[in-house]
């Protein structure tokens, strides 16, 4: 069975020329990590999400979410016609829809309670706030009787869950391509981090777990710090002082609204673009349960972990996983939040 993909990739802006090259990739060790300490990182004033979250905190449970559809302009999910011209008024878009924001958690957390148990291997599921609706996500060659009886289990949860069969599941990957290298493992940069002046290169959890010191055009990039995978998956990397790492046009760390057209770059896809699907999603992977991540339709393919989610100069995410064989229609790309994994280490982007 074609289960799950973890994906990794360079981005080109983040190393010098000297730091790309090509190693054969070798599979992850899944480990369980810590709480680590964390410190406050500031994020990009965006006044589209800043006008949502005021709307919707003013409705309470008569909202449903929102998001900025293909015009680029917002809308918000309200439950009742009185919620709708409360939204028009402020000159947003209102879109009436049956469920609240309440019954849509609430299923998403039943669901959470059984993430990484039997059937979900390969699974993912979220709040998708365009769909109104919590969406399973099933490989469709997914059939076997744990898999069959999940799906049944999520079903009987009610009418807030979705099922929807995509390609394949996501899986932990490491491949050829241009990259910071451990071994004879190979991940990508997503963005590079500052704190106390020191530099911190920021990669996947799943790519950290491999070693502890890394390598790019035959110099000392540095040595772990963090490594968080699953449950998170997001690593840094000290900086040996060697080689010198630029976030490039990237200046401010954010959260794009949901409906944000994306771009991904990776060592093996380069940049592909897509829309940003959702945030919260938790994504069973073989090796273990990850939550809170954003859910785009960029292509990603194995060799792109690790690397940049970002909406033109604002840094986003760090490449997770996806749908392997290929990007064709209802692709999934899973990313880290970045801001979460520059808080972990107390930095800011550089």
């Amino acid at each position: 069975m074609n289960r799950g993909s973890h994906l990794q990739r360079a981005v080109t802006p983040l190393l010098s020329a000297a730091a790309l090259i090509t190693l054969p990739a070798l599979g992850t060790v899944p480990a369980t990590a810590q709480t680590h300490s964390t410190g406050t990182v500031q994020l990009a004033h965006l006044p589209q999400t800043a006008l949502a979250d005021q709307l919707t905190g003013r409705l309470g449970s008569q909202h449903a979410g929102s998001f900025v559809d293909g015009a680029g302009n917002l809308v918000v999910n309200v439950t009742s016609a009185a919620a709708a011209e409360r939204v028009r008024a402020a000159g947003v878009q209102a879109r009436i829809v049956e469920h609240g924001i309440k019954p849509l958690t609430a299923a998403k957390t039943k669901l959470d309670r059984l993430a990484g148990t039997s059937g979900t291997t390969g699974l993912s599921w979220g709040v998708d706030v365009m769909s109104n609706a919590v969406v399973v996500s099933v490989p469709k060659n997914d059939n076997d009787a744990a898999t069959t009886a999940f799906v049944k289990r999520a079903r009987a949860i009610g009418q807030t869950v979705q099922i929807k069969r995509v390609p394949a599941a996501p899986r932990l990957t490491l491949g050829p391509g241009d990259a910071i290298t451990t071994g004879g493992s190979r991940c990508s940069v997503s963005a590079i981090g500052v704190a106390g002046g020191v530099e911190y290169v920021i990669t996947a959890g799943h790519c950290t777990r491999i070693g502890a010191t890394w390598s790019a055009g035959g110099q000392t990039v540095g040595t772990r710090e963090i490594s968080r995978f699953p449950g998170d998956d997001y690593g840094t990397i000290r900086s040996a002082g060697q080689i010198q790492l630029d976030n490039a046009q990237l200046t401010e760390v954010g959260r794009p609204a949901v409906g944000t057209q994306i771009q991904k770059k990776g060592s093996t896809t380069g940049t592909t673009s897509g829309r940003l699907v959702g945030y919260d999603r938790t994504v069973n992977y073989q090796e273990g349960a990850v939550r809170q991540m954003i859910e785009t339709t960029a292509c990603s393919q194995p060799g792109d972990s690790g690397g940049s989610l970002q909406s033109g100069n604002i840094a986003v995410g760090i490449t997770s996983g996806g749908t392997t064989g290929g990007c064709g229609s209802n692709f999934q790309s899973f990313f880290q939040p970045l801001d979460e994994a520059l808080q972990a280490q107390g930095a800011t982007l550089k």
